[in-house]
């Protein structure tokens, strides 16, 4: 071999790496497959790629999701979780590394998805986003409906027909919306910005048909739950199928299990009101005729009883009473004079029995100290000579006592 044909057969590093991504590239083998790895490393970049790993017990690959594609995911990626990732093999030349350059990627199966329902659930309900205090009352009587949902859905046909049929006086105004897709939580977030600004709006309804747990992911978005939740109009939610619940149902002030079921909830049924009103219309002729029937036996027993006959009769018998009385009376207080006389009597005897002048009129006398004036019982309360008042049952007079002294005297002498 000559010199030159060996320098003919030397490669870059640049044309290797080439040429192992053109092969990669054309491979059937390596192009449009799917890879099931558990996500690590996991980097979403400014620009709005994304670089991660995806790795099983064995091995790992690097991988790539550029931003146009991240763009469409409906969850979002994080360390720990496991996908099933949709691209192809290449190399990227410059560092010489092959990378799986992922178009679509999902939570490997129902559970993942579950998982991380079930994360966000927990997360907003201990920031009290779901408190049942702070819902809103649904008004029993609207006057305007926003319905948030797609234009062209079988939901919204549903939902006008129905509010129509019960209660055709109020006015619904369909805000189209994405209700599928990556786009999905954006435009809902964007549609319910709107209907809250159109005026005299009362309640907002947010409603999609049934679907997958993939279709109704984007009902699954935190901020699309926060925008629900700091609504100053109340919302009901009817997403999906009865069994189906999402984040937004949780959020909203009142959750419905269909869309046809929040169009009935958000409006009173016309014909039941009709049904009803007439029904308390007869309850209330009934009372009348009742209240009217008692009154009027009321009215024809005073109008016997208020006869001129009968009120004199009536005044004739009070007057009789009244004779009664005054005599009853008259007895009584004859009876109550005599027995006070009696015991008026019965003290004076009484007092009379122990009038002290009876015993004066005896012959006995009273002496007392003429200036003390207290009754001398004994001869030694008596002073010689001094003055004493000495009253018998006729009368009182003065003297001074001449006290004796012989010793077998006993009583004293009066000078009067």
């Amino acid at each position: 071999m000559s010199e030159k044909n060996g320098e003919e057969n030397i490669l870059s590093i640049s044309a290797v790496n080439g040429i192992i991504k053109r092969t990669l590239e054309d491979s059937p083998s390596l192009t449009n497959i799917r890879v099931r790895g558990e996500i690590s490393n996991f980097t979403h970049h400014a620009n709005g790629h994304m670089y991660f790993s995806l790795k099983d017990e064995n091995a790992q690959i690097r991988g790539v999701m550029f931003q146009r594609y991240a763009g469409t995911l409906r969850f979002k990626p994080e360390d720990g979780l496991e996908v099933v990732a949709l691209g192809s093999v290449s190399v990227f030349e410059k560092r010489g590394e092959y990378q799986f350059y992922v178009r679509h990627m999902q939570p490997a199966g129902i559970g993942a998805l579950y998982l991380q329902f079930e994360k966000l659930k927990q997360k907003l309900q201990s920031e009290g986003i779901f408190d049942p205090s702070r819902k809103k009352l649904i008004p029993r009587f609207p006057q305007k409906i926003a319905v948030v949902t797609s234009p062209t859905g079988a939901a919204v046909r549903d939902v006008i027909n129905i509010i129509t049929r019960r209660f055709p006086s109020v006015e619904v105004i369909i805000v189209p919306a994405l209700v599928q897709g990556a786009d999905a939580p954006r435009s809902v977030r964007a549609a319910l910005k709107r209907a809250q600004n159109i005026p005299e709006i009362n309640t907002i309804l947010l409603v999609r048909g049934g679907g997958s747990i993939e279709d109704l992911w984007g009902f699954n978005d935190e901020q699309l739950a926060r925008d629900i939740a700091a609504s100053k109009i109340p919302i009901i939610s009817g997403v999906g199928h009865e069994t189906d619940f999402t984040i937004s149902d949780f959020a909203a002030d009142l959750r419905a299990p269909t869309p046809s079921a929040a169009a009935e909830i958000a409006v009173p049924d016309l014909n039941e009101l009709r049904l009803k009103l007439r029904s308390t219309q007869e309850r209330l002729n009934r009372r009348l005729l009742d209240l009217a029937r008692f009154y009027r036996s009321r009215v024809e027993t005073m109008s016997v009883t208020l006869a001129p006959t009968r009120i004199l009769d009536l005044i004739d018998r009070r007057r009789q009473l009244l004779d009664d009385y005054s005599k009853e009376m008259k007895k009584g207080c004859s009876r109550l004079i005599d027995t006070n006389r009696k015991q008026v009597l019965h003290v004076e005897e009484k007092l009379a029995a122990i009038d002290p002048r009876r015993v004066l009129a005896r012959g006995f006398a009273i002496c007392e100290d003429q200036k003390t004036g207290r009754v001398v019982r004994s001869v030694a309360q008596v002073k010689h000579g001094a003055p004493m008042r000495v009253t018998l049952h006729d009368g009182s007079f003065s003297a001074r006592p001449d006290l004796k002294t012989n010793p077998n005297q006993t009583g004293l002498d009066l000078d009067i």
